[in-house]
């Protein structure tokens, strides 16, 4: 492995540390509120992403998706444990495009159907993340995801082969965290300005 990509793909590693410690910060301070369900099926997509990347030639640029699977399946057990469990369609057709993805990588052995559903599965997971950034934009940590966004740009530089099989998920997630991001700014502006 070139030694600039093991740099960026620890580069991609302490941005997502930073961000989920930020978001592990808002949660003990209680202005974070995760919900356990969401977070598990984000955890189980990228138990799937990880070795689907990783068996392509990911390197380094998987990395990221390894922290991911720690955080998220984390903060969806103290999600679990502070009740914040909410079992919404949404989540449920995430999960089952992850699964499906996955029995489509078993059977094909290619894992490109498993990284297509699964970024597919991402954005429908975050539906009810972006209707309760809308509802309750305070309960969402805006600064942990912004932090993150680098982390993921370091991630896809960090590849050892770029195909549609490595990038995609990871581009997924920037893009849709990024429209969360500005969703969040917005309605907290809004809401501060009806304040004053």
């Amino acid at each position: 492995m070139i030694e600039y990509k093991i740099l960026l793909g620890a580069l991609a590693v302490a941005f997502q540390l930073l961000s989920y410690l930020i978001y592990f910060i808002g949660i003990w301070k209680g202005t974070t509120k995760p919900h356990a369900f969401t977070w598990f099926v984000w955890g189980f997509l990228n138990v799937i992403a990880l070795p689907a990347v990783l068996s392509v030639g990911g390197g380094a640029g998987a990395w990221v998706l390894g922290v991911n699977v720690i955080a998220c399946f984390t903060i969806s057990g103290i999600g679990f444990w502070q009740k914040r469990v909410q079992y919404d369609l949404y989540d449920w057709l995430a999960l089952i495009g992850g699964i499906v993805g996955a029995l489509f990588w078993w059977m094909t052995d290619n894992p490109m159907y498993a990284i297509i559903l699964i970024s597919l599965s991402d954005v429908v997971s975050l539906i009810p993340t972006f209707r309760k950034a809308y509802r309750l934009p305070f309960e969402e940590n805006a600064g942990s995801f912004v932090i993150g966004l680098p982390g993921y740009l370091f991630s896809l530089f960090a590849l050892e082969t770029l195909t549609l099989t490595t990038w995609l998920y990871p581009v997924v997630i920037i893009a849709i965290d990024t429209i969360l991001v500005i969703l969040i700014i917005i309605k907290l502006y809004v809401n501060c300005n009806l304040v004053h």
